[in-house]
């Protein structure tokens, strides 16, 4: 029997940064948003067990991300956001020990301008809107209001104890 406490899991936080576009001045740093990586049947969690057991039908590649306007908070069911309205390629990864950064970037003209509450990544998924299977998804704890003149990178942060 373990008798020690450990924090076993897969912890995630994401963070918007925006600058200005077409350079690299940065324009304001969000906090860090705790993330959801999610878990159902085909999706997040579940696929990293898939692999593990040989079922090799999903690459565990994310490939895309996607902003949405939804305001319902991340579940473990959930397989899209709940109102995405723009997606981006994955931009960026690096892995660090037991960590992953993956950066996804939104040009001034591929977000529009608005109110975006939500954000999550995909695995092997195309260009279009809804493509793929959810990994991750965030309930940002403040609305992300994208002007015009800025462009958005997100930064997911996976860390697995």
């Amino acid at each position: 029997m373990n008798t020690h406490k450990e924090n076993l899991g897969i912890i995630g936080k994401v963070r918007i940064t925006t600058y200005k576009a077409g350079t690299k001045e940065v324009l304001r740093q969000t906090e860090w948003y705790r993330n959801l990586v999610v878990s159902s049947a085909g999706y997040g969690r579940n696929l990293i067990c898939q692999r593990l057991a040989g079922t090799n039908t999903y690459s565990l590649n994310v490939t895309h991300g996607e902003m949405g306007t939804d305001t319902t908070p991340a579940a473990n069911a959930d397989t899209a956001l709940g109102a995405a309205v723009a997606r981006g390629a994955l931009t960026s990864a690096s892995v660090v020990n037991n960590g992953v950064i993956l950066q996804f970037f939104f040009a001034d003209g591929a977000l529009a301008n608005g109110t975006y509450r939500e954000f999550g990544s995909f695995i092997d998924g195309t260009g279009t809107i809804g493509t793929g299977r959810m990994f991750n998804h965030v309930l940002f704890g403040t609305p992300y209001n994208k002007a015009s003149g800025e462009d958005t990178t997100i930064e997911v942060d996976i860390t697995v104890n």
